[in-house]
């Protein structure tokens, strides 16, 4: 008795890559933001350790 020809299961579409590029857009978004708030905290301390108490 033969088996009847079915049609291969379809695979759902592979998410991975974008879940991937995802988050490194976001990282490199989120590096964008937290720049210049890390950049002028790490100035204030070089300014304060350079013993410019005033003008910083």
């Amino acid at each position: 008795m033969a088996l009847p020809v079915t049609e291969p299961r379809r695979r759902p579409p592979d998410l991975l890559p974008l879940l991937v590029l995802g988050s490194v857009a976001g990282l490199l978004l989120v590096g964008y933001k937290l720049f210049p708030l890390i950049q002028h905290a790490v100035w204030y301390q070089q300014c304060i350790a350079s013993g410019r108490i005033t003008g910083c």
